[in-house]
């Protein structure tokens, strides 16, 4: 309700509850301070597989999805007390911060399915083992296929995915770029306005010339 009325700490829902007559309101007749807060979170955490699962079979009921979008963003923390806690690469530009590293699974359409917390200096792509032993083994998802950007998908992941027959969905670097020019099996020729198929052992590469990235480097 807090969150509803105006967002803060937790710390300032109690305050808030103080000002509102909230305690009142709800019945609640026992001294309320952060730690019911708190408690009220660590009850959540211990649930929240189950909270997960049980949404996803109401939601898909009928038909799974087959596509899956799947990022990490960090946040950092001011103090120390963060079980999870650890320096890493920081995208808040928080130098000399400690974070944590979230990672979110949707759906294709952009609902979220699943959320995990990874110790701060976790590398986005060591994530992506435990989003596909989610679909595979919590959801009971056959037909997937996951989409990552290059720094999360690599050839590790892409061996792992390929293990269980899971399609994905990424882009590649600069130097894959150049090594497949240098090999002939793509032309810059073919980064034009119009897109471009080219396979390749197994490999499906769309190539299309972006004319506003061109003009951003």
């Amino acid at each position: 309700m807090a969150a509803v009325i105006a967002q803060g700490s937790r710390l300032s829902a109690v305050r808030l509850a103080q000002q509102q007559a909230a305690c009142d309101v709800l019945g609640i007749t026992e001294s309320f301070h952060e730690d019911d807060l708190y408690q009220a979170m660590d009850w959540l955490e211990t649930k929240q597989e189950e909270i997960e699962e049980r949404l996803f079979q109401l939601r898909y009921k009928n038909k799974k999805p087959y596509f899956y979008l799947y990022d990490v963003t960090s946040s950092y923390l001011e103090g120390e007390q963060n079980e999870l806690g650890a320096y890493g690469y920081n995208r808040d530009k928080k130098r000399g911060k400690k974070q944590i590293v979230i990672g979110l699974m949707t759906d294709d359409e952009g609902y979220p399915i699943a959320i995990e917390v990874f110790q701060g200096n976790t590398q986005d792509t060591q994530t992506v083992h435990n989003q596909i032993e989610k679909m595979a083994k919590r959801f009971g998802v056959s037909h997937v296929t996951l989409i990552g950007d290059k720094g999360m998908i690599k050839k590790t992941q892409v061996e792992e995915l390929k293990a269980i027959d899971f399609h994905y969905i990424t882009a590649i670097t600069k130097p894959q770029i150049e090594t497949l020019l240098k090999s002939g099996v793509i032309q810059l020729g073919l980064f034009d306005e119009d897109l471009a198929e080219v396979k390749d052992q197994g490999e499906r590469y769309i190539l299309r010339r972006n004319p506003i990235r061109a003009q951003e480097i």
